[in-house]
């Protein structure tokens, strides 16, 4: 709300410096009669569009409490006309529509027939039914300041700036659009994203961050060891060289608005005053939660089945495992139907083990046991193996291999508990492989 206020104040002081500070000479400003104002300022504009041969960019931030921007390359005519790419979407052909300058409760720029911009307040963009990027294709001109032109948009006061280009930049649309993917989830890349912020002193403080890739937008959430929660939000629009934040980030005193992308450790860094900003992928996950304690205590087995349903906590990398096991039992014309592990923290050998059922086409399955011994550790579950159970589990053993490496591997599996089970009322957790964080399974509880 604080940040709502602000730019209500801001939307308002720069049109009160347009109607008060248009000229600096009161006496000859009202020997104008307002009609002859209102043309000069038409035509300032108007010149202004047309001053830059190869055009303008601008990033468009529609509303940076609820989605980041995208960017735009406008070039316009004097017969009226706009010749305009964006990163909106992968159609990015140049599109030619009509824009007009014109005078409504200010000078304005107005896009008045279909083009890229029109894309922003378009309500029927699967994912966003209804509303849309909420965006507008009217803008009002507040200044031009050493050719770059100002303008606030009249529905949610985004401040845009449209920068000079030269003909060679419009071809950069294409590579902030494939930026996108840098922060998607990959079949190798860790289930983990974090903003990590570390001073000119080495300390660090790591936020965990929930991208929402349709909305380009971050909400980022820190929680120190005595359980204090701080949450922050900000738009993101990529650009040639990396991203830019909206609003920016504010940290310990300290803003972070452009993030340059590393290819090395693929991430985006902003460094400000021996700061450091970075947004990318982690190795571990911010903050450890207890919930591991509660395994052999609120529950003990479990399950993990397919058919129940895709669920995105299933990481593309724990995919892979399942489709390693499919193919490797596939010449037996067999296929995997759900595994379950059973848990008992304090019992015996042979109480704790790894149930797979494979199945037939005809649905008739096959049960194989792998038995283990559980231990916790630093907030983690581990998992030394025993042994295979009879015959047919030493026969598969093999191509099982995937998912008992997944159990068993010498860093221990980090858990947390996710509520219910999608609309069961099964409590739902994930495992995550602490040796390889791409790889996490999301099951139920029995």
């Amino acid at each position: 709300m604080i940040i709502k206020a602000l730019k209500k104040i801001w939307f308002l002081l720069l049109l009160l410096v347009f109607f008060s500070c248009s000229n600096d000479d009161s006496e000859e400003l009202f020997n104008e009669t307002p009609s002859t104002r209102i043309d000069q300022r038409i035509n300032e504009l108007q010149n202004l569009l047309l001053a830059s041969p190869d055009g303008y960019r601008a990033i468009y931030f529609t509303k940076d409490d609820e989605y980041g921007g995208f960017t735009f390359y406008m070039k316009f005519n004097s017969d009226g006309t706009v010749e305009m790419t964006s990163d909106v979407d992968s159609e990015t052909a140049i599109t030619s529509s009509r824009y007009d300058v014109k005078m409504g409760t200010t000078t304005e720029l107005v896009f008045s027939t279909r083009n890229h911009i029109h894309k922003v307040s378009d309500s029927n963009i699967p994912g966003l039914i209804g509303s849309g990027y909420e965006g507008n294709s009217n803008f009002m001109y507040i200044k031009n300041e050493g050719g770059n032109i100002t303008f606030i948009e009249p529905r949610n006061e985004a401040v845009i700036i449209f920068e000079p280009v030269n003909a060679g930049d419009w071809t950069n649309v294409n590579t902030s659009l494939a930026r996108r993917s840098s922060l998607l989830p990959s079949v190798t890349s860790s289930v983990f994203q974090g903003l990590t912020i570390e001073d000119a002193s080495g300390n660090k403080k790591v936020y965990n961050i929930d991208y929402d890739s349709l909305r380009l937008f971050i909400n980022a959430t820190n929680q120190a060891e005595d359980g204090t929660v701080t949450e922050i939000s900000y738009g993101i629009a990529y650009t040639t060289d990396g991203l830019v934040a909206s609003p920016p980030i504010e940290i310990d005193g300290t803003s972070y608005e452009t993030f340059i992308f590393n290819e090395t450790s693929m991430s985006y860094i902003s460094t400000v005053g021996g700061n450091t900003a970075t947004i990318g992928f982690l190795d571990e996950p911010p903050f450890i939660t207890n919930d591991v304690l509660d395994i052999g205590v609120d529950f003990s087995t479990f399950l993990y089945r397919p058919s129940l349903g895709a669920n995105p906590l299933t990481s593309l990398g724990f995919d892979a495992i399942i489709d390693q096991i499919n193919t490797g039992v596939a010449p037996f014309g067999l296929s995997m139907f759900e595994f379950r592990v059973i848990i008992d923290l304090e019992g015996a050998d042979g109480d704790t083990f790894l149930q797979i059922r494979l199945v037939d086409n005809t649905g008739a399955g096959l049960n194989i046991f792998y038995d283990m011994r559980p231990s916790v550790m630093d907030k983690k579950l581990f998992f030394e193996y025993i042994a295979p159970v009879g015959g047919n589990s030493i026969f598969l053993e093999s191509q099982m291999q995937p998912l008992i490496d997944f159990l068993i591997n010498t860093q221990g599996l980090y858990y947390t508990t996710t509520g219910n089970f999608q609309t069961f009322i099964n409590t739902a957790g994930t495992f995550v492989n602490a040796d390889d964080t791409s790889q996490r399974v999301y099951g139920l509880w029995l």
